[in-house]
């Protein structure tokens, strides 16, 4: 029979647990606070742990740490009624085995509780390693309060603990990189992290890139030049859009990652590769590899951890969150005071699909921003914004709105491949293959 300690403030969680936990089989014990509930664990050693996240002595986080670093092997299931990320990311880091938001779902709780008694009846629960307090991580956080924003937070934390490769997917702007820099920024913020876009780099260029050259390595080639990967040191190399790589350079990343050393275009000295990888793509892989345009050998070199980015349109709970918090990084950088948003303006956010995703919910906002001359957001939609609404929006691909919406910029701007640029946020090299991807001819100057 395995023992469960549940240390919680709330008498009425308190009894309902023990009575329910009682009927499953399982002894119980409780505590009200961190005080009592240090004292049970030390005393009796309990298999699993259900810790709320504040209590009134202190936070449960604390208390997490300060018995796994007693080496204690009890399973411990956080439990909170806030939605934080920095405390998510915190407690998976510290050793959590999961972390589950107030009101319980006791069915929820259950599925948990079965997890962790099965891994402890097969022996192999897993040690956890300790890092520093990642509490600081404030600025760009990952918002939202959906479970699919959760999900992700638990991964970070997951993933946070070794030096693992990890690939990012998700369609272009859900904020790929942006869990690339929560990863490293809570398991190597005093390294580096060197981010290369590999659709914005020619491939000629790349390899001087990321490995770097020596002098007179190729013409134009005058002095030595360090390569990201070196550059990276032992922090984190992002590689936005791995599915751009020829295959040519997916061969050399393989035998980087399989050697952990590499040599400057040009040079014979051997040198140590000592970066976490960390991939993201908005294409499919697993398809790319059936057509023979990536490497499955590195594909399996680069996925040991996934972590899956959902559209805006499939979390709308988060939206609200999202404008929030993106309203109070636009007033800083724009020196603004947008404070109110007005219901109806909300109701048509939370009705339109975002194809663009975070990044076009944010381009929106500080468009508003700059038109408002008040503390209130005024946003006047567009047109094509008010026909992509749940309503009346034709059900269609992302890579045909994309289509479509190049063909539209390059008719606006007349052709000049330079403005459209500019317009969609692209590089030329990038437009260029969009184009030839989707066989788009520029229309006649």
């Amino acid at each position: 029979m395995e023992t469960i300690l549940v240390i919680d403030d709330d008498d009425a969680i308190r009894r309902t647990l023990e009575l329910h936990l009682k009927d499953e089989g399982f002894e119980v014990l409780s505590g009200a606070d961190i005080a009592s509930g240090r004292e049970l664990w030390l005393a009796r050693s309990p298999d699993v742990v259900i810790l709320d996240l504040k209590l009134p002595d202190g936070d449960g986080i604390s208390l997490l740490e300060e018995q796994m670093q007693a080496a204690s092997d009890a399973i411990v299931i956080m439990v909170t009624g806030y939605q934080d990320m920095e405390y998510a990311i915190r407690a998976m880091k510290s050793g959590a085995f999961n972390y589950i938001h107030k009101p319980l779902n006791i069915d929820e709780l259950d599925v948990v509780i079965n997890k962790a008694v099965s891994q402890i009846r097969a022996g192999k629960q897993a040690k956890t390693l300790q890092d520093d307090d990642a509490s600081e991580f404030k600025s760009d956080r990952i918002a939202g309060q959906s479970q699919a924003v959760l999900e992700i937070h638990k991964q970070i934390g997951l993933a946070s603990k070794s030096k693992i490769s990890v690939l990012i997917v998700g369609d272009s702007g859900t904020g790929k990189e942006l869990v690339a820099r929560a990863i490293h920024h809570n398991s190597t913020p005093e390294q580096p992290f060197m981010a290369v876009n590999c659709s914005a780099i020619v491939p000629t260029l790349m390899e001087s890139e990321l490995w770097g050259h020596e002098r007179g390595a190729f013409t134009g080639a005058h002095q030595r030049k360090i390569g990201r990967m070196e550059l990276a040191a032992s922090g984190t190399l992002f590689l936005d859009e791995i599915g751009d790589m020829s295959l040519e350079l997916q061969a050399k990343l393989l035998r980087v990652l399989q050697e952990k050393s590499f040599e400057r275009v040009g040079g014979a000295a051997s040198i140590p590769f000592n970066a976490r990888v960390i991939t993201a793509t908005h294409r499919n892989l697993e398809d790319m590899i059936k057509e023979k345009t990536f490497r499955e050998d590195l594909y399996f070199r680069l996925k040991v951890a996934v972590i899956s980015l959902p559209p805006l349109r499939e979390r709308r709970e988060d939206i609200p969150v999202l404008v929030a918090h993106l309203l109070k990084k636009i007033n800083r950088e724009l020196h603004r005071n947008i404070e109110r948003v007005p219901d109806a303006v909300m109701k048509r956010l939370l009705q339109y699909d975002w194809p663009g995703n975070i990044r076009e919910l944010e381009n929106v906002l500080i468009q508003a921003v700059v038109r408002s001359s008040t503390d209130t957001l005024s946003l006047d939609f567009p047109g094509e914004m008010t026909m992509t609404t749940r309503e009346k929006r034709e059900m269609k691909s992302l890579a045909a709105m994309e289509k479509e919406h190049i063909e539209w910029v390059l008719i606006e701007v007349g052709g000049n491949l330079g403005k459209a640029c500019e317009a969609l946020g692209i590089t030329r090299p990038t437009l260029r293959k969009k184009m030839e991807d989707y066989d788009i001819k520029p229309p006649p100057r």
